[in-house]
């Protein structure tokens, strides 16, 4: 990670009583600093890339305890580093991978059973939808992903006094090279390694498939917008298709509780309600074109709406629910 020497000497030798957020522009970047009450945090945002370098430093500390890369979505990538206070490295997170590497295993003393249930949890992912699937379309979830015990919980990374009993797994599924989708597929293993059903979490991510689509996905989304548009999808200036992976869930505690879907989408009418002094709310309206992104079928039409609505406090939405009007 750089960030420009400038830059650097500017909050190294900023005063710690003078603790106001600022941003400095170079040719290539700007660069954004924020306080907190446990230390700084650093942002530089490459101008003509998609990409966002983060440091973190603890009160007083000129020696960045936290390093990472985002892209400017939000989205973590590349490699993540964790530092002790004196500079010390703990741990580092390929996110483009999906792996997590402690440097020192003795300050992990459950770093042995951890990487025996990720290994349990990739295990599960193959038997339900084949080797491949695991190898292409998939990378664990390291921030995703956490652990438990009766009296503890924490991040994956995180120090537990007790042993852990409970695992928490989230992974990314991407649905080709270049369109990936958080946390789509999510589970618990109990201590034994076994699934864990769940009505009370949002446990989802397996869907009963025939073993010769153990493949992966076949659906292309050139051949989704082909389709769609066969089917009635109708682009303009001002209308223009969106994809997505998605899973919909069947809301019960079972291993088989949901299914993937893709959806080619496109709006079709906006409501407003405004009110200055209440609640307000907005009703986007689509055409959804459903897909089994499995075999490349392509299933049904229908009509869907997400609901914005806000007051002064507050502030919701739904999401794409069924449009029954």
């Amino acid at each position: 990670m750089r960030i420009c020497l400038t830059i650097i000497f500017i909050i190294a030798t900023l005063s710690t009583k003078a603790q106001k957020n600022f941003s400095v522009k170079t040719d290539s970047s700007i660069v954004k600093t924020e306080f907190y009450p446990g230390g700084r945090e650093v942002r530089e945002t490459i101008n003509d890339k998609d990409l966002v370098y983060y440091k973190f430093f603890r009160n007083n500390g000129r020696v960045a305890t936290s390093t990472a890369t985002y892209d400017k979505s939000g989205r973590r990538i590349g490699i993540a580093k964790e530092y002790t206070d004196s500079g010390k490295l703990l741990y580092t997170i390929d996110h483009d991978k999906g792996i997590w590497t402690v440097a020192n295993k003795a300050s992990y003393p459950f770093y042995d059973l951890q990487a025996k249930m990720k290994k349990r949890a990739d295990s599960l992912i193959i038997e339900m939808y084949g080797k491949r699937f695991l190898e292409n379309h998939v990378v664990w979830s390291v921030d995703g992903s956490y652990i438990y015990n009766e009296n503890e919980s924490g991040n994956w990374t995180d120090k537990l006094k007790l042993k852990p009993n409970k695992f928490l797994f989230r992974y990314d599924v991407k649905f080709d090279k270049n369109h990936g989708y958080d946390d789509l597929i999510e589970f618990e293993l109990d201590a034994k390694g076994k699934f864990i059903p769940s009505v009370s979490e949002q446990i989802f991510g397996f869907e009963k498939i025939d073993k010769k689509q153990h493949q992966g996905f076949q659906l292309s989304l050139d051949n989704a917008l082909r389709i769609a548009k066969q089917n009635g999808l109708v682009e303009n200036d001002s209308a223009k298709a969106m994809s997505f992976l998605k899973w919909e869930g069947f809301n019960k505690p079972t291993l088989y509780n949901g299914q993937f879907r893709f959806y080619v989408i496109i709006k079709t009418k906006t409501l407003k309600n405004l009110n200055p002094n209440g609640r307000s709310n907005v009703t986007d309206k689509y055409d959804v074109y459903s897909f089994n992104p499995w075999t490349g079928q392509f299933l049904e039409k229908k009509k869907m709406k997400s609901i914005s609505s806000w007051e002064e406090h507050s502030g919701s939405s739904s999401g794409l629910i069924p449009d029954d009007m």
